[in-house]
């Protein structure tokens, strides 16, 4: 199967080429729970904040220098390798004491703060994670970066998953497919990480063809609807002048397929749309659907908050921030203004 597709921007040609990831300062993520940490319990809660080092290799460290299990360790997200990033661990264990997490040394690693909370933390468990990104080698008319900007923060961005669910050169699809013939036996954190590859990439193909068709940010016949800051879908009767309404103001949001078992939540124009992208990628459909996974939905759009700029003409810089909720990515905004050099280490 060819992997090569290149998903289409939203909001016209790209600004300028630029740099991303120069050096780890230039990704700045800090991570917001879901939920309030109680101080009390028998779970540690450990906020650290971690340069040049992925989660989950984190997370192996933690396990061994403390003396527990891996599966004693929680967290609520992968969070980029090139970058400085603060997010939260949890930890459990009858031997750790507050001494002996404080007495933590990790190459890359630093704590900012120990607690204790009733609960493991689990994955997902993320309100937003907010953005502080320069890019570098930018060069654009100011007024142009303006306009974009603007576009951005009223119609928001296509809600596409990053590249690096897919691997470099997109290898995690092509293991997906060796594994669904029979022909690897991966760990099952890689088996995992495949499925969850493969799901991704058939989304962003769904949002890939309402892009073309201009219809991501609008409301088609047969549309499931995300209510915005929940977990809720909803299916309209029909589609009224309320329900155009609240997808102007960013209420609801139009939904792609993230597929599995059972039949499509969609109907009409969109089950049409969504079974043609299934078609085209039938063994990967397959894949999913052996593998047991349900059908699920995702927002086609994704609207970034206290959305600011500083753009520096001189030194060719344009650092971003802002904020997005759990599940979304920095790139999905990035790719509506700039095109990334293909040297850059996003992986």
């Amino acid at each position: 199967m060819n992997f090569d597709t290149v998903f289409p921007t939203a909001h016209g040609a790209a600004l300028s080429t630029a740099s991303l990831k120069s050096s780890p300062q230039d990704f700045i993520v800090e991570e917001t729970l879901a939920f309030p940490l109680s101080g009390k319990g028998g779970h540690y809660y450990l906020h650290l904040r971690k340069t040049n080092a992925n989660t989950e290799w984190v997370a192996q460290q933690l396990a061994r220098t403390l003396g527990v299990s891996p599966r004693d360790i929680g967290y609520a997200g992968q969070k980029d390798r090139h970058a400085v990033t603060s997010q939260w661990f949890s930890l459990s264990g009858k031997s750790l004491t507050p001494e002996r997490i404080a007495a933590v040394q990790i190459e890359g690693v630093e704590i900012l703060e120990v607690t204790t909370h009733d609960r493991k933390l689990r994955k997902g468990a993320i309100k937003q994670n907010r953005f502080t990104i320069c890019l570098r080698n930018f060069s654009a008319e100011a007024q142009a970066v303006a306009r974009r900007l603007e576009l951005i923060a009223q119609q928001g961005v296509p809600n596409y998953f990053d590249e690096q669910r897919f691997g470099r050169q997109r290898g995690n699809l092509t293991a997906a497919l060796s594994m669904f013939r029979r022909q690897s036996r991966p760990s099952r954190y890689q088996r995992s990480m495949y499925l969850s590859a493969v799901r991704a990439w058939l989304f962003n193909q769904i949002l890939a063809q309402r892009v073309r068709q201009q219809s991501w940010n609008t409301a088609l016949s047969g549309d499931v609807f995300w209510l915005e800051g929940t977990k809720r879908f909803f299916i309209p009767p029909h589609i009224d002048q309320d329900i155009e309404r609240r997808l102007r103001g960013g209420d609801i949001h139009p939904t792609g397929a993230l597929w599995g078992k059972d039949r499509l939540q969609s109907s009409n124009s969109v089950a049409e749309l969504e079974d043609g992208v299934a078609a085209q990628w039938q063994p990967l459909v397959d894949g999913l659907v052996s593998a047991g996974l349900m059908q699920d939905r995702r927002a086609l759009r994704v609207f970034p908050r206290e959305l600011g700029h500083v753009h520096d003409i001189a030194q060719q810089t344009l650092t971003l921030s802002f904020a997005l909720p759990a599940g979304a990515y920095a790139t999905a905004l990035i790719r509506e203004l700039v095109q990334l050099h293909q040297a850059d280490n996003l992986n």
